[in-house]
């Protein structure tokens, strides 16, 4: 996913970061004037008036700047109301889903407009608005119409999507009585362009041509990116001139964004970095190695190909034996099972003598093992030999289970896990199996969430994970989870239940290469503080980056919160990242602070200006731990 191309149009901060304490959004009042004057001059030459949507952006310490140019704001309900006449105290319109009578009377002696939802909110709020235009004052009424056209991709924010609660549609206004009403609202865009919204204003015409003739004024809603560069501005100039040559009315356009676009940035320091490792390392045949135990008997490693395909033969093999003595008893079976692997074995050539392992392991380094296995280190290999101990396989105890296990391992976890042999010994058959050797220490439980989350598992319970699809991960506590010297973790020992058959891999099945890109952990985070980019979802720019694999370092980027999808996005860097440094996101001014959630007691981050003409950078808000309070209770 790239970025937004217009987000890669604003220019790198001209203040100086190391003044900056993150995390902390910054407007540039410089590129903001650039947005109003040329939102001033569509008012001068279109006729219509600009309102400031609050829903996109309301930094009400630039008001004083903003009222300069623009005509008013619209209100998404009382709150935003209030906010607009205290603060920029010029034009409000109010429009909201729905009021409660509490409300509209607050609202009534402080709104210009008011847009109502439906027919039945505005003939429950008729009579209130009748009394107060008896006394002296009210607020002209309009209805929100829905167009039903179409032309937003994403469906989170789709205004005309099927069944859509926003706006009244017009074969809901046949026969009804509209008197009273004096404006026709509607709100179809989203980040869009001229071109759309003459199309769309078409469609309002065919569908609601009573309806536009009785009324004074039309507000054609926000969604318009009318300050980014690529904006056909003298489109949208005269389609609003042709219009009110047509009918008559008084316009109105509401963009929030356009307001605040490509004007606002967001710093933040790089906290930590996580997890990432390298894809498996393949053993091919070029790469086998060989180690003579006498004369007679070479021992080589497996190729992963053929440790894959005898896996998955075996345990088909399994499979159909158990089936073929499912009414027997434990003992009838288990004799019947290890009948079937020596055979298989020794027609296959997977089978060794007690002898030849005894010859393969006295010149290895015994390691601390456990009660499933014996392990072995075979240092010039750089592999480690994993022997079961009969008569179980493995902490599950059968064959079948431990063989899934092999193969999900190696396949979801990049384990480099090999079938060897399968060993015949007087105290029963064994399986000898090997893994690359890692070292390092346990890791962390926080670098094990993290790792897991890489791969798409949640934590459920301790130590135990679980994809969405029903896999699950037992047993990943810090003794089975190695963490090397660069960072990268290993899942040894681990339990992975709920593979389905035909997921486990083939002989033809590369094995799973573990995402290689560490994640830094930033103070800041995406679900709290710019949450579009999980639900738009959008890619927002960060100076100096590119895309994956474009540089020479790729990182994930985290947030602080314990949501596990508290991702922003994959990102490249010239060089590898450092703990302390300072990331820039760009296009941060609109729909971030207002959106903005102290979830998990995540720090909201500071609110700063910096004027270019002045060289002033000011912080305007600083929140803390009363902020976060007082939002509970």
């Amino acid at each position: 996913m790239h970025p937004p191309p217009h987000a890669l149009e604003q220019p790198a901060p001209h203040f100086d970061l190391a003044k900056v304490e993150t995390p902390a959004f910054v407007v540039d009042l410089g590129l903001l004037k650039n947005n109003l004057e040329k939102l001033a001059m569509v008012q001068r030459e279109s006729g219509a008036k600009v309102l400031l949507a609050l829903k996109g952006f309301a930094m009400f310490s630039t008001f004083p700047l903003v009222r300069q140019y623009l005509s008013g704001c619209c209100a998404s309900g009382l709150h935003e109301a209030l906010l607009a006449r205290e603060e920029f105290d010029r034009e409000v319109h109010v429009y909201a889903p729905a009021f409660k009578p509490d409300e509209m009377k607050r609202i009534i002696p402080i709104a210009d407009h008011i847009s109502f939802n439906s027919l039945r909110q505005w003939r429950a709020f008729r009579p209130m608005l009748d009394a107060a235009r008896a006394s002296g004052r009210a607020p002209s009424p309009g209805l929100r119409v829905n167009p039903e056209h179409s032309e937003v991709e994403v469906a989170l924010y789709d205004p005309c999507s099927p069944g859509c609660r926003l706006g009244t549609r017009a074969d809901a206004l046949e026969d009804e009585d509209l008197s009273g009403l004096e404006g026709l609202h509607f709100h179809a865009l989203c980040e869009q362009g001229s071109g759309v919204l003459e199309r769309t204003l078409a469609a309002v015409e065919q569908r609601f041509p009573k309806f536009l003739a009785q009324v004074k004024w039309v507000n054609m809603g926000g969604g318009h990116h009318i300050t980014r560069s690529d904006y056909d501005v003298e489109r949208l100039v005269r389609v609003v001139r042709e219009f009110k040559a047509r009918w008559g009315k008084e316009v109105y356009l509401e963009p929030g964004e356009a307001i605040g676009l490509n004007t606002g940035y967001l710093v933040a320091s790089v906290m930590d970095i996580v997890g990432g490792r390298s894809p498996v390392a393949r053993h091919d045949s070029a790469d086998t190695i060989s180690h003579e135990q006498d004369s007679h008997d070479t021992f080589r490693y497996r190729t992963s190909a053929d440790a894959c395909r005898a896996a998955r033969a075996l345990h088909q093999r399994v499979k159909e034996t158990r089936e073929r003595f499912d009414r027997a008893d434990a003992a009838q079976w288990l004799h019947a099972e290890a009948e079937s692997v020596r055979q298989w074995a020794d027609e296959n050539g997977w089978l060794m003598s007690e002898a030849q392992l005894h010859r393969l392991i006295s010149s290895k380094d015994e390691l601390e093992g456990g009660n499933e296995h014996d392990v072995y280190l075979d240092g010039p290999s750089g592999r480690v030999l994993k022997l079961t101990q009969p008569p179980n396989y493995g902490a599950r105890g059968e064959l079948k289970a431990y063989l899934e296990n092999v193969l999900a391992s190696h396949h979801l976890l990049g384990i480099d896990w090999h079938l060897e042999a399968v060993v015949e010994t007087g105290n029963g058959l064994r399986l000898l199996t090997s893994q690359t050797f890692v070292e390092g220490e346990g890791a962390d439980v926080g670098q094990i969430r993290a790792f897991m989350d890489a791969l798409g598992f949640s934590e459920v319970r301790e130590h135990t994970y679980q994809r969405p699809d029903g896999v699950m991960i037992a047993d990943a506590k810090p003794a089975n989870v190695l963490c090397d010297a660069k960072g990268q973790l290993y899942p040894f020992d681990v339990h992975v239940f709920g593979v389905r058959e035909q997921d486990l891999p083939t002989d033809e099945t590369e094995p799973f290469a573990i995402d290689a890109q560490p994640t830094a952990i930033l103070d800041i985070s995406a679900t709290c503080h710019m949450p579009d980019t999980l639900e738009m979802p959008y890619r927002p720019h960060v100076i100096g980056s590119g895309m994956p694999g474009e540089f020479a370092h790729d990182y994930k980027l985290g947030g602080m919160s314990c949501l596990a999808g508290d991702v922003i996005n994959e990102y490249s860097f010239p060089a590898p990242l450092e703990i302390g440094q300072k990331l820039v996101f760009t296009d941060m001014a609109h729909y971030t602070m207002v959106k903005t959630t102290t979830f998990n007691g995540v720090p909201h981050p500071d609110i700063d200006t910096f004027d270019p003409a002045t060289g002033e950078l000011r912080v305007v808000r600083r929140f803390g731990y009363e902020d976060f309070k007082r939002k509970l209770s």
